[in-house]
């Protein structure tokens, strides 16, 4: 059974996780109310184990690993959060971000 019910935002942020008791950063590539996807390197934990996911200074999540498959995971939220949290990490909703790395007229050679 699919539980990914929402739709997901494509985001790039780094983010803090504790998973099956080890803290680690990682970085989420996607999020919804339901659930995110992960990467990082030498995740730990299996299908089923416990995650917290810090994704705001107000905002801790808890779920379960859904899936893995090599550097990146799949997380299961318990109780879904609110779709501003989401629409404010989405990468569509931030159109400059893409640009950051681009030298502003003043700096360019």
């Amino acid at each position: 059974m699919d539980r990914r019910k929402k739709d997901r935002s494509q985001t790039r942020e780094a983010i803090r996780a504790t998973i099956a008791g080890t803290d680690t950063v990682c970085t989420m590539r996607n999020l919804s109310q339901s659930g995110c996807m992960i990467e990082g390197d030498a995740l730990p934990g299996n299908v089923g184990a416990p995650v917290t996911i810090q994704l705001t200074a107000d905002l801790v999540v808890s779920g379960e690993v859904a899936w893995q498959l090599g550097q990146s995971m799949g997380v299961f939220f318990f109780r879904p959060i609110p779709l501003s949290t989401v629409r404010s990490f989405a990468l569509d909703d931030w159109p400059l971000r893409s640009d950051w790395n681009v030298p502003s007229p003043s700096t360019s050679q």
